[in-house]
């Protein structure tokens, strides 16, 4: 039976006609290593570098690469990814993503994932960080069939931190939805407008300045796979966490708070590393950039 491609439909858009494309596909070859079958970017977004991960058996390492400054006034970008069955990729970019001041039009970050049966995605970019004045909507979308493995992991910042902006931008919408085999499994949605918001007085960031979500979702996930994902994460100084299990079984979902984009990250990947060894049988991810 041929992986079915749901339709890629775009809802939201900025006002104006600049639009950066990114589209790759994978698949395998009769060895079962993973391969880049087609490719295709507009400026500013490209595919920077692929190579094999250290102790891999076939799976693909990919980093995207935006060569502006950022995403600027009235950008709007849209990335889809196709994994064949079978295929094992495990993609990041080299760079934070930087939202620079939209005074004129919103810009806009749409990704579309298709992960085939049997196929593995581990996701792992860089943190979001929303400059002073800046308005952004982000949609990423991942349709998963049968027995195929994701990890994704989305970490946000305040602003520019070190620069003393905290909290400064107009606005920033996010959205993640997960569907397997057309069964909504998350859907995570997150609006922030500083300026009408009371974000000081909420528990959803208390004092801290960062914020990470880690999805994990496969089907060989239950309660002892949780227990190894909570173990794993250290309630490190200036750092708190929360994970459950995903109402359908099946996948683990973890919260954090903190006030270091580097160290929530390390802390989702320390949390993933706990479980990859049994799930997909590879060692520890370690990304090299």
């Amino acid at each position: 039976m041929p992986m079915i491609i749901m339709p890629t439909i775009y809802s939201t858009k900025a006002e104006t006609d600049r639009i950066s494309r990114l589209r790759a596909e994978f698949r395998t070859d009769q060895n079962g290593k993973t391969f880049v079958h087609d490719r295709y970017y507009t400026a500013p977004l490209r595919i920077s570098r692929t190579f094999r991960p250290d102790g891999g058996s076939g799976e693909l390492c990919l980093y995207t690469t935006d060569v502006s400054p950022g995403v600027l006034d009235g950008d709007h970008y849209q990335s889809e990814w196709v994994l064949g069955n079978g295929a094992h990729v495990i993609l990041s970019n080299t760079s934070a993503v930087r939202l620079h001041p939209t005074p004129h039009h919103p810009s806009v970050i749409e990704q579309t994932f298709h992960i085939g049966r049997g196929a593995v995605l581990e996701y792992f970019p860089e943190c979001v960080i929303p400059f002073r004045g800046s308005n952004c909507t982000m949609n990423t979308k991942f349709y998963l069939e049968q027995d195929s493995v994701l990890v994704y992991t989305d970490i946000w910042s305040a602003g520019r931190i070190h620069y003393g902006e905290v909290f400064e931008f107009d606005g920033y919408n996010s959205l993640t939805e997960v569907t397997r085999e057309n069964r909504l499994l998350i859907w995570d949605k997150f609006a922030l407008e500083p300026d009408r918001d009371r974000y000081g007085c909420s528990s959803a960031f208390m004092n801290y300045t960062h914020s990470a979500a880690l999805w994990i979702v496969c089907p060989q996930i239950g309660t002892e796979e949780l227990a190894m994902v909570r173990n794993a994460i250290t309630n490190e100084s200036g750092m708190i966490f929360g994970a459950s299990l995903l109402a359908h079984q099946g996948g683990i979902a973890v919260r954090m708070l903190g006030t270091s984009a580097e160290q929530l990250q390390q802390s989702c990947i320390s949390a993933w590393n706990a479980l990859r060894s049994a799930l997909l049988h590879r060692p520890a991810l370690l990304l090299r950039k």
